[in-house]
């Protein structure tokens, strides 16, 4: 299977899985707010706007927070297993929403998916640019995030699929849904890395010193981040754009 990374159109099979990745990732997370109707007759505190809207705002803040986190963790372990791992999570998460039966279940498990679906995305754009260049990579990248769009619109759907079956079974076969295509990318996904990231295993540095190397490049990029006027101004834009609700 390793022969697969030497084809010349590997890299768009790397496209292609991710992209459904994408689907799935805002596909779950919308799923949630279309069939809040379906859920409040067996929850009740469903029904109140202030209830729910403190749980979709768990999984905005947590997302939110964990992104430049999640941007730090893919520049340092492998990508593949933090995508494959981040989709795991929140496919079972996704599954075991369909048996929660209180409000403090749902908002912890709405909380848990934003840990791990934050880690997805700094993971996929880092892999797909390995794989692409120039030209290309703006074409693969955009082709990627239509698969975003294209789950927050098949997610739209849940409350016509809970209709048909029941908002827990909906839950479930997605969920499910999530896992399997998590073994997939365990077969198929692969690694690419164009440079070394931190010490040479040769170089034998003491942990100690390993761990302040990177403490510091951590450091630096987060100040470098804090200090870009252009981070601060799309905050704003994404954050003002929420607020009225």
């Amino acid at each position: 299977m390793n022969s697969i990374r030497l084809k010349k159109w590997y890299p768009w099979m790397v496209v292609g899985l991710l992209w459904v990745v994408a689907l799935l990732n805002y596909m779950d997370r919308q799923m949630l707010s279309t069939m809040r109707d379906a859920m409040a007759i067996d929850i009740a505190d469903l029904e109140s706007k202030v209830m729910f809207g403190k749980v979709m705002a768990a999984f905005m803040w947590i997302y939110g927070f964990m992104s430049p986190i999640s941007g730090i963790v893919a520049d340092r372990v492998n990508r593949k297993w933090l995508i494959v791992i981040s989709l795991g999570v929140w496919s079972t998460v996704t599954l075991l929403m369909g048996y929660a039966t209180t409000y403090n279940e749902v908002y912890w498990l709405r909380a848990l998916m934003g840990v791990s679906e934050a880690l997805y995305i700094p993971a996929a754009l880092s892999l797909i640019a390995d794989y692409f260049t120039g030209k290309q990579l703006s074409l693969a990248i955009g082709i990627h995030m239509t698969g975003l769009y294209m789950g927050q619109a098949v997610g739209g759907f849940g409350a016509f699929v809970a209709e048909q079956l029941s908002w827990q079974s909906t839950f479930h076969w997605f969920g499910i849904i999530g896992i399997v295509y998590a073994f997939i990318l365990v077969v198929f996904l692969y690694e690419k890395r164009t440079e070394t990231v931190g010490p040479k295993i040769e170089e034998k540095q003491p942990l100690a010193v390993i761990l302040k190397k990177n403490m510091m490049a951590i450091k630096s990029s987060l100040g470098m981040l804090m200090t870009n006027i252009a981070f601060w101004t799309i905050i704003f834009f994404f954050a003002s754009c929420s607020v009225p609700g």
